[in-house]
């Protein structure tokens, strides 16, 4: 560790004194900088100082303000750059979602910051929001943290997401394309002009609690925050090529980098939310400064260690020692409980994934992202989750109070009346950010199956089809007076920002390719289906195309052309998905990595790709505690809701107690929803209901001649539309995804 710190020291100057770490309000920096926006035209417009493109980095990497990712050297380079390399067809269902949220989405969560207070907020005036649940000197208190702590994250976000969208055709055509721009220039002089002197940029414990900076790292957001923005400044930096937001949150880093590390003058802190750690191995990509991967290094490999510098404890236990804080939070068992936020044990000791969940696999990201054994450990964590602890939906988490996971494997309450279930939009998103980095050092179709499904449902299932409305837990059976329907913002909204960038970079989603000049082979991993076409740049500035053109979700059948120089060659890897039968590929393919079919291609051809796409019933593993069916069909998850089926929700709220036996069949239709065509289904036979939902006693006597479960016909079959779907048309917003199994009818 000492060699981290030597790193951090020679780059980051002193750490900081215990006086500077509790410094009061910091002053603010009086200096700005021109920014630029690329335009549809690949030219940009200058705020005041004119074009900032080729500003080059202390490296000598150079953007080149047109999206693309000169300025970021990695060989497993990620999805938030090559993203622009991959145009998606705006015709395609990907593509008519895309415009949605360059069209709707984005403007929405624009004027819902403004209404917020998020917006105006590093103007570092008042706002009488802050006196919600007001903090002193970072203290702990039982009624949760001020909703405003989390404001510099959605604003970082949702410039993050606009950069993305900005940088392709879909976001540049899009009505609201130049007041996005204003936008994001106006957001990222209003940061430059928040930061401290000496870096330390947060709204909150600048405007508000003073006393509390680095006082409280595992619950006040401070380096969370800091992420965000610096994924912010590197959407903003690759899109126009201004140094502008990037500098802000490299003088930034070097604030936390002084203030904690190994040293004996530093602090051993680290992100009570882990997002940091990601951000600044993204940050290093684009600097290539050995500091910024040693940072990034030290706040994983410091989690959770108990050192004696510290009283023989972890941090954050040391921490709240330190302030005299007596306070357990809501999330926490007791002072010393830590797996809320994954600081009970150094990440190489943990083997099951446990609390928060956004947490946990943000956490995973990074580890998966700087390799080795951390790789392995963020491999075994999503394993755990993928095996044990997600829903059909790629819904993850089921304990609404820690928005976490369960301590117990295959814990899965459907809705509140069965104990829980909460499945955040964020985790979901986060899954997909682990699978990926994991995806990015070596295939493995459990991974990628389990990022699509999270993408097809889950995540997509965050946001409403009209652009307007979002959804943060996503319950998979409404109970109660509870329904499905999506609401217009949060207290903490998180969510429908992360949507935003997760929409806008899903080119990077899509595949991967690297680029052998010596063997003239273009290297190609295809991660999903997704209507697009991809350029390849090839040495001497030549370049590689190759266009995917695919009928999914709804239909097994895709096209790849590839076009590539005279003399070069493509070595190609598709999924082969775990509910596709009846695969059949236009060339000959074979299984050489599980989950993949690899074939060969000479430098321009073109190879086709069919499978079927059954609908498939998929039954709760026993240890659930639950004997349900749920329905699929390819990747798609569905859910029963009560617009379609009025009459069973009548007569059984929520539809409890209603089942099919594994033999049900289904039809097929399709379905327009506000301008999505999907397949919806319904059961040929008529469904069955459950008896004994009448019994008033927990429990009841049962014989040969009185079993357990009897079932009567309802006279009606049941309706189902994709989950990412539902609650878009009105009605009562109940819903159910998963019901009973009918054993005996």
């Amino acid at each position: 560790m000492a060699s981290v710190l030597d790193k951090i020291s020679n780059v980051f100057g002193p750490s900081h004194s215990k006086d500077e770490i509790n410094m009061g309000q910091a002053k603010l920096s009086a200096n700005s900088t021109a920014n630029a926006i690329a335009n549809a035209n690949g030219n940009a417009n200058a705020n005041g100082n004119g074009v900032a493109k080729g500003h080059a980095l202390a490296n000598g990497h150079v953007a080149n303000g047109q999206g693309h990712h000169h300025g970021e050297q990695c060989a497993r380079p990620h999805p938030q750059v090559s993203f622009a390399d991959t145009t998606i067809d705006p015709t395609s269902f990907i593509g008519k979602l895309r415009a949605l949220y360059a069209g709707t989405v984005l403007k929405t969560q624009l004027e819902q910051m403004r209404k917020q207070g998020s917006y105006d907020a590093f103007r570092l005036g008042w706002n009488d929001k802050y006196d919600v649940r007001r903090l002193k000197g970072a203290m702990t208190r039982q009624d949760g943290i001020p909703p405003s702590l989390f404001w510099e994250s959605d604003v970082g976000k949702w410039i993050e997401g606009a950069c993305y969208f900005l940088a392709s055709p879909d976001g540049r055509s899009s009505p609201h394309a130049s007041e996005f721009t204003t936008s994001i220039q106006e957001l990222v002089d209003m940061i430059e002009k928040a930061q401290g002197e000496d870096g330390y940029l947060n709204i909150y414990f600048t405007v508000v609690d003073p006393e509390g900076r680095f006082r409280n790292l595992r619950d006040m957001h401070e380096m969370y925050n800091a992420g965000h923005l610096v994924e912010a400044a590197l959407a903003h930096y690759h899109l126009t090529g201004s140094r502008q937001l990037l500098d802000v949150m490299i003088k930034n880093v070097e604030c936390f980098a002084r203030t904690f590390g190994p040293g004996p003058n530093q602090l051993h802190g680290y992100p009570g939310h882990p997002e940091l750690e990601l951000a600044v191995l993204r940050l290093h990509g684009v600097t290539n400064d050995p500091a910024h991967l040693e940072f990034a290094k030290y706040l994983l490999e410091a989690r959770g260690v108990k050192r004696e510098d510290q009283g023989g404890e972890s941090y954050f236990v040391h921490e709240a020692k330190r302030r005299g804080d007596e306070v357990t939070a809501q999330t926490m068992v007791n002072l010393k409980d830590m797996t809320y936020n994954q600081s009970h044990a150094p990440l190489h000791e943990q083997d099951a994934i446990l609390g928060h969940s956004v947490r946990a696999l943000y956490l995973t990201t990074a580890a998966a992202d700087l390799g080795g054994a951390f790789l392995e450990d963020a491999k075994r964590l999503l394993g755990d989750a993928v095996d044990h602890k997600m829903y059909a939906t790629g819904g993850l988490g089921t304990e609404p109070r820690t928005e976490g996971f369960s301590t117990i494997p295959y814990h899965l309450p459907q809705s509140t009346g069965e104990g829980g279930c909460y499945a955040e939009t964020c985790a979901s998103i986060a899954a997909m950010m682990t699978s990926e980095r994991i995806l990015s050092h070596g295939l493995d179709g459990k991974v990628r199956d389990a990022m699509e499904l999270c993408l097809l449902n889950a995540v997509l299932g965050g946001g409403s089809l009209d652009g307007k409305a979002f959804a943060y837990a996503n319950k998979h059976a409404t109970y109660g007076d509870e329904t499905a329907i999506r609401k217009e913002w949060f207290e903490v909204c998180c969510c429908p920002p992360n949507l935003s960038r997760t929409l806008g970079m899903i080119g990077g989603y899509t595949w991967s390719a690297k680029v052998d000049s010596g063997a003239k082979r273009i290297n190609l991993d295809i991660y999903l289906f997704v209507s697009a076409t991809r350029t390849i740049s090839l040495p001497g500035g030549a370049e590689a195309t190759v266009k995917m053109e695919t009928e999914m979700p709804w239909e097994g059948k895709t096209k790849w052309s590839f076009t590539a120089p005279a003399g070069w060659e493509w070595a190609v890897r598709v999924p082969k998905p775990n509910y596709a039968q009846d695969i059949q590929v236009s060339v000959s393919a074979d299984e050489s990595t599980p989950g993949f079919l690899s074939f060969p291609v000479r430098s321009s051809s073109s190879v086709s790709m069919t499978f079927s796409l059954p609908v498939r019933l998929l039954a709760s593993n026993p240890l659930t505690g639950q004997d349900t069916l749920t329905v699929t069909r390819g990747p798609i998850t569905y859910v029963a809701e009560s617009i379609d089926n009025p009459r069973l929700d009548k007569s059984h709220p929520h539809f409890q107690g209603i089942g099919f036996p594994e033999s049900a069949t289904f039809s097929e239709r399709k379905l327009d929803i506000l301008g999505f065509e999907v397949v919806a289904l319904e059961t040929a036979q008529e469904v069955y209901a459950l008896d004994q939902l009448s019994e008033q006693s927990a429990h009841f006597a049962v014989g040969a001649k009185k079993p357990a479960r009897t079932w009567k016909k309802t006279g009606e079959k049941v309706t189902l539309v994709p989950w990412f779907a539902r609650a878009n048309r009105g009605g009562a917003g109940r819903v159910r995804v998963s019901m009973m199994r009918v054993d005996k009818a």
